[in-house]
This record gives C-alpha cells, structure tokens and sequence, in this order.
C-alpha cells in the first residue's frame, strides 16, 4: 500500500501518460494475490507433536508435597489490585460443569487448555471429552501411546480397546467401551499398590466411595507389569480441581477429608504396610538439621550465587520457628496423644495438592492420587489442607475457622490435637521444601521468585500463628 501512495508523474507528463499510469494502476492484481503466489516456508506446517510430546512426558517423581517440594506452589507473579481483591472474597459455590459441547472447534481447544492449567485434573465423559467426535484407528492410538512413553501393551493385559488417547501430565486418559480411564505408569512397587487396593476395597465397605478405584487386570491384580514398568488404571473422575479460594469447596474438602480419615480406621492391611509416621519430632528434627547443613554448604562456596545468598538471608529465622514447632512436639502430653492414635490409626492422605482433590459435576469431592497414603496423624493431613488454603488467602483467620468448623462436624479435635495442629503450622514448610529442591533436587531459576514468595506472606503468617496460637494456649489451660 505504501507504492500506492506515492507520486509516480514526472515534471512534465503529458495527460495522456497520467491516464496510463491511472489505468495501470486499477488493472493491477492485489497484493494478496502475489503473495499467495510466493512459496511458503514451511514453519507453519508444525503439528504441534513436539509440544505434544513435551508437554505431557512424565516427569521425575516427587516425594509427597507435605514431605517435600509440591509444584502446585507455582511460580509467584505480579499481582493486580482488582485480582488481589476478588480472591480474597468468599467465592460463591460453582455450578456443576455443563454437558461437554459437540462442537468440533471448541472441544480441541477445551482439553488443550484442561491440561495447561490443571494436567491431572479430570474431565468428562463424554466424546466430546476428548476432542473431536470420531474415533481414532487403533495405530493412531498406539502411536500416542508409544510417544508418551507407555506400551500398547498394557491394553491387552486390562483386556482393553482404546478409540481415543490423551495425555494429561503423566496421565493417558483412554476412550474405551468401559468409559473413559486413567492410565499410569507409577514408581510403586506391587505390593504398594495392593496396600492401596486393600484400603480402597475396606473404604467402600464402610461406605466411602469418593476416590477413584482401581481397575483391574485381565489376572484380578490392580496393576500390571510391562517390560520392567508398572502401570496401574482408574476410572476417570468427572470434574475439576478443587478451588481453595472458593468456601464451599473448601467445606466439602474439610468434611471429606474427616470422614476419609474416619472410614479408614480399623483397616488392617494383609501383608505389606507403609512405616507409619507417628514420630513426628524425629522426623521434623531431620528437616531442622537440613536446613542446618544446607546453610554450611552455601557459606563455604567460593561465589555464593544469589539462591545461596537469600537463603542465608532468610535461614536464621526459620531455623528458630523449626525450633519452637519442634519444642511443642517434645511435650509429653503430645506424645502421649500421638501413642494413643497409633493404636487406632487412620489412613492420611499425605499429598494434598487441589489437583489431588476433584470437585465433581454433582457436587463431592473425590479423594485420587493416594499414592503416598500411609497410616498417620489426622492433623498431618488437616494441617497440609489448612497451611494451603491459607496461603492462598493471604492468612486470613476466617479461613481457618472455615476448615475446623467443617471437619469438626464428623469427629471433634482434642486439646492436644489442636496443639499439634498449631506445631504443624509455625514450621516453615514453604521455605523448608524451596530448600530442598534447590540443595538435593536441582537448581531452578524459579527458586528465586519462590524465596521471595515465601518472604512476601511471613509477615501475615507471622501475624496469624501469633493469633491462632492464644486461642490453642486458652484451650490448654
């Protein structure tokens, strides 16, 4: 457009050239048309099979993010007022999720975006569920298979015919004429995940039945082993992630969790057990000495890099909280609270994450993800919950009341429960597992941003554990 703006007539052109140029330039074809001529690049042509691929290869398995790092901490970003504001908020109750549209331009994008923002979230039954409508050849899916790292394999030994595969994280969710399943390959041994059948079998004799059981394998076993890897599969579960923000997804999970907690006692596992994990001081301790040991190693580095240096900024005061929470583990009357539990355990959860908690279309909350389940303490779990909704509400007391109010409904906290609870709290989790994944896992340059995190909500934390405290010490008394 910019040629056609210039002056092309001379000093001096007759009229009748003018005409000419006038001529040639309403007879010439488009621009378009000239550029739809040129040969194309070939950048365009991506499938997007290597984003595919990449974005759902099974990561490195993380221990149990109330042990450990937990990726659903996310990488901090600038706030803006107005979000600051809405989040806070109580938010009302979310309708159930509409019947998935048939739509064939809207579905792809749908489970594209699914698994951006919640990868083991998940979603559906129906075909639209999955994308496009119609069925994919049994090579094509095969093919997904393999690309993800899975064997075809496993189909046959769950006497499965998949129409249709999509990854979701370290997922395969599968189209099959039994509905649609959750594929896995998992680090657990066989004897862990008939730990897990077992509990799961006793949980629906007591009448809960909100998690995803297993499926079993042509041989009765719920899991199945393929050229040295173990799989196991679920029916999937309708819904999406819970919202901690939102009150009455985190009543449902407060209630769900007690009455998960209350189900599984008396369950005695045949065969193999999970060590139990009722020594909590010896176990804090160990987190305490960490920290201890990761401050020596960064001080004796020649050129400290700036991870190093805002560890050792921020590591003084959180050793000293490791302390206190350790102090009032040490008591007796605690001790003997935890003696008296182990005689009657329940079976805690340990991984807590929302994309472990499925808020369905109906309206429940579906425990899944119980790979690290093992026999604990209640408040291991309840303080997991509580810590996490709370940092996402910025430490407000309200919150706390939300949780207790609504697990207490199924079976009251004792004095010495509430003790723990308040331990479970002042020690420095988020610090404590940034860490960890810097020292023993790996550098991350979104460690840094995850410091800074942490050194953000201390002062609102800080405040809250003050609060809270005075109530537990009122109680004790």
């Amino acid at each position: 457009m910019a040629d056609d703006n210039k002056n092309t007539s001379k000093p001096g052109t007759k009229p009748g050239d003018v005409f000419k140029h006038f001529w040639g330039e309403m007879t010439k074809p488009p621009k378009w048309m000239k550029d739809a001529s040129k040969p194309s690049s070939g950048k365009g042509k991506d499938d997007g099979k290597k984003n595919e691929a990449g974005a759902s290869t099974p990561k490195k398995r993380q221990p149990p993010s109330w042990w450990s790092w937990s990726t659903s901490d996310g990488v901090p970003q600038k706030r803006t007022p107005s979000k600051k504001t809405s989040r806070i908020e109580s938010a009302p109750e979310p309708a159930p999720a509409p019947a998935p549209s048939t739509s064939k331009s809207n579905a792809p994008n749908k489970a594209k975006s699914k698994s951006k923002s919640s990868p083991r979230t998940p979603v559906g039954h129906g075909k639209s569920d999955l994308g496009r409508d119609h069925d994919d050849s049994l090579s094509t899916v095969h093919s997904i298979i393999r690309r993800h790292g899975f064997s075809p394999a496993v189909l046959k030994a769950y006497g499965l015919t998949a129409t249709k595969c999509e990854p979701f994280g370290p997922v395969l969710r599968l189209r099959t004429p039994k509905g649609l399943i959750a594929l896995k390959k998992t680090e657990l041994t066989p004897k862990q995940v008939q730990f897990l059948h077992q509990s799961f079998l006793y949980l629906e004799e007591r009448k809960f039945t909100r998690f995803a059981p297993f499926l079993l394998s042509t041989e009765g076993l719920p899991y199945v082993q393929v050229g040295g890897d173990m799989y196991y599969a679920t029916q999937w579960v309708r819904g999406q992630e819970v919202d901690f923000r939102s009150r009455p997804q985190l009543a449902l999970t407060a209630r769900t969790l007690a009455e998960f907690h209350e189900a599984s006692r008396g369950f005695e596992p045949k065969g193999y057990a999970p060590a139990m994990l009722f020594d909590l001081a010896d176990r804090f301790q160990d987190r305490r000495d960490e920290l201890v040991l990761w401050k020596k190693r960064a001080k004796v580095k020649s050129r400290p890099d700036l991870l190093d240096q805002k560890f050792l900024a921020l590591v003084d005061p959180y050793i000293k909280q490791c302390d206190e929470a350790l102090s009032i583990l040490k008591r007796p009357a605690v001790r003997a609270h935890l003696l008296h539990e182990e005689d009657d355990p329940p079976l805690c959860h340990l991984d807590l994450t929302p994309y472990n908690m499925v808020y369905t279309t109906n309206g429940q909350i579906c425990l899944i993800d119980l790979d690290f389940a093992a026999f604990g303490p209640r408040t291991l779990d309840l303080a997991h919950l509580v810590r996490r909704a709370l940092q996402r509400a910025e430490w407000e007391e309200d919150v706390m009341r939300h949780v207790l109010v609504n697990y207490n409904a199924v079976r009251l906290l004792t004095v010495q429960e509430y003790v723990m609870l308040y331990a479970l709290l002042v020690f420095p989790h988020r610090f404590w597992r940034i860490s960890y994944q810097h020292y023993e896992i790996g550098h991350d340059p979104h460690h840094l941003g995850y410091y800074e995190l942490a050194e953000a909500e201390e002062e609102q934390r800080q405040a809250f554990l003050k609060n809270f405290g005075q109530q537990v010490e009122r109680m004790r008394r």
